[in-house]
């Protein structure tokens, strides 16, 4: 089966069971918004292999109600990569869980794997996922992004990551105002290959690098191994 240059989503799999999708194809231009490749809600037991997908949105996406879903030999760009939600929209909402992604590499594509979910009281959830053996590669270099007046909590340690590769330095990366914590204890910061300033109060410390893009990290002062400033 192949896909070319759908108006909206090119594949929808809602209240569905047993599917399996092999070897398929989907091809849209990168700048063609909400094309999104596969699209999976409320269904149980899909299977996604051997699939090559680009657009101008996910490649995959999953929504609420959806579990039992094994991705695997995937290929995705260019596009936004493979995403979980949005979730959390509306207060009753069916969560997302048993959902595996393996073996699947991202070119050029904005994001690779993600959870997206909304700011807002829910009792959707998300749990039983895997992401195994990714391969992610991008030619493009990012420069002058700026974060500002960014307050709240992260679900991991690791509340801001720069990971830019050797060969396309991220500069001009700039942090205003921004306070994260991980639950009500400090977080960490993590850059690689990442340059940029800070503006006012950024906790947890910048990693930032100057205007120049190298190794580093910063850790909570109680931690184990204490990373200075490279």
């Amino acid at each position: 089966l192949t896909s070319v240059n759908s108006q909206l989503y090119h594949i929808v799999f809602v209240g569905c069971k047993n599917v399996k999708v092999l070897g398929t194809k989907v091809s849209a231009s990168g700048e063609s918004p909400n094309t999104d490749g596969i699209h999976v809600q409320i269904s149980t037991n899909v299977t996604i292999k051997s699939t090559t997908i680009g657009t101008g949105d996910d490649c995959i996406s999953i929504g609420d109600g959806t579990s039992n879903m094994w991705m695997v030999n995937i290929k995705c760009g260019p596009g936004h990569g493979i995403s979980i939600g949005s979730l959390g929209k509306d207060m009753n909402e069916t969560g997302v869980q048993n959902i595996a992604v393996k073996t699947a590499t991202f070119i050029g594509t904005q994001i690779g794997v993600r959870i997206k979910s909304w700011g807002r009281p829910s009792n959707g959830f998300v749990k039983n996922i895997l992401l195994q053996h990714i391969t992610m590669v991008s030619g493009i270099r990012i420069d002058d992004v700026t974060y500002q007046d960014i307050h709240g909590s992260s679900a991991t340690p690791v509340a801001i990551k720069f990971d830019c590769s050797a060969k396309n330095h991220c500069i001009g990366l700039r942090l205003e105002n921004v306070k994260l914590t991980h639950n009500k204890q400090p977080a960490t910061s993590i850059c690689n290959y990442a340059g940029g300033h800070t503006t006012g109060l950024v906790q947890p410390k910048s990693c930032l690098d100057g205007d120049w893009g190298v190794m580093c990290s910063t850790l909570p002062l109680n931690a184990i191994d204490v990373a200075t400033k490279c």
